[in-house]
């Protein structure tokens, strides 16, 4: 049997979703204590690796179980509660259910929605801290709106891809991209059918820019036209960075 998992974590801790030789990553707790509940070894195959502090609030997963690991009748519940029972309180199994076989985390999502939060308070409260970035109390948010909207469609992000990674093609289309002000925290939504590595915290890095009067929109507009990376801002941290969602068409 097939069963998907809603998984949220605070990232700070972590090497980030993808499991790692060296480093501690969310898919190898994850699957740890999965395993620790279904007394074998399983792979937990997560919707999108996010970076080293990068927080989820609606990580997707998928894992295989045959029929009988669990107690029938109890999957679902062994899912969530037992296997949050072997978490860490950084990392929480939210929802589980059973699900197609031909159904894969990566692969079936049709978009993927990450947050971003800027914060401009003067002290930042220890509630907040570890999910925002401090930024200028002067920032330009009319011409960060500008330069969200050029980000919208299908463009070339080579400018705004991590170097190192393995990408393939450098297009991607972009449903969602917009900057709001919500009291004292900037916040930036994109959604889109998949993203490069490093390619949303490059994003943020270059439209603050925008915001402090260091670029213009239309400098924005240039980069994506697959400019050398060397060009755009530099990368936003880690923490101010979350997953929030992954849509499925078939959950419509």
């Amino acid at each position: 049997m097939k069963y998907r998992l809603l998984i949220a974590y605070d990232g700070s801790d972590y090497a980030g979703w993808q499991r790692q030789d060296n480093a501690l990553a969310v898919q190898q707790v994850v699957e740890e204590a999965v395993a620790a509940v279904a007394r074998r070894k399983v792979t937990v195959h997560g919707a999108g690796r996010t970076d080293a502090g990068v927080h989820a609030a609606g990580q997707t997963a998928h894992l295989d179980l045959p029929a009988g690991n669990l107690p029938a009748g109890e999957t679902r519940r062994a899912l969530v509660h037992g296997v949050n029972h072997h978490l860490p309180a950084t990392i929480r199994v939210l929802a589980a259910d059973a699900v197609d076989d031909s159904f894969h985390a990566r692969r079936s999502a049709s978009f993927k929605v990450y947050g971003y939060r800027l914060c401009t308070a003067p002290v930042i409260d220890p509630f907040r801290s570890p999910f925002v970035v401090p930024a200028p109390r002067r920032l330009d948010l009319e011409s960060m709106k500008t330069a969200a909207s050029l980000i919208r469609g299908r463009h070339d992000f080579s400018a705004f891809a991590k170097a190192g990674g393995s990408h393939g093609s450098t297009v991607r289309t972009i449903r969602e991209a917009r900057w709001t002000r919500e009291g004292d925290e900037f916040r930036f939504r994109v959604a889109g059918a998949g993203f490069l590595r490093g390619m949303v915290r490059a994003l943020v890095g270059t439209t603050l820019e925008v915001g402090l009067g260091r670029r213009s929109p239309d400098d924005l507009a240039a980069l994506l036209a697959g400019r050398p990376r060397t060009e755009a801002g530099p990368n936003a941290p880690a923490r101010g960075l979350c997953l929030e969602r992954v849509e499925y068409d078939h959950d419509k």
